[in-house]
């Protein structure tokens, strides 16, 4: 089978990501086919019963990433691969740590 590949990259609203995760996450309970789009442009995939989960998370500096990667084989016989990749934004995995910032607390 010929590699596909779709990318998008765009800056949203903390609201609109979340939205689009929800969505993502309603597609894949309601059954193994999700509807991806960007651009106009859509495909509709097939995920497997099993997947392949993997979260990174990065902080550097000021800038904070998180990856999150799900892939599956296409294979009847089971088992979760690389074959098929939905991938956030890509990076080179390390650890790094942050000092959690103090916030104001509001007033009821």
């Amino acid at each position: 089978m010929p590699k596909l590949e779709i990318k998008s990259k765009s800056e949203l609203s903390r609201k609109e990501v979340s939205e689009r995760l929800i969505a993502i996450g309603h597609a894949l309970a309601s059954g193994s086919e999700v509807e991806m789009g960007s651009g106009g442009d859509s495909i509709e995939i097939v995920v497997a019963d099993h997947v392949e989960w993997e979260l990174e998370i990065e902080v550097d500096g000021d800038r904070t990433e998180i990856e999150i990667e799900i892939s599956w084989r296409d294979d009847p016989s089971g088992g979760a691969g690389s074959d098929v990749e939905a991938e956030a934004v890509p990076a080179a995995p390390r650890k790094a740590a942050r000092r959690a910032r103090a916030r104001k607390a509001t007033a009821k």
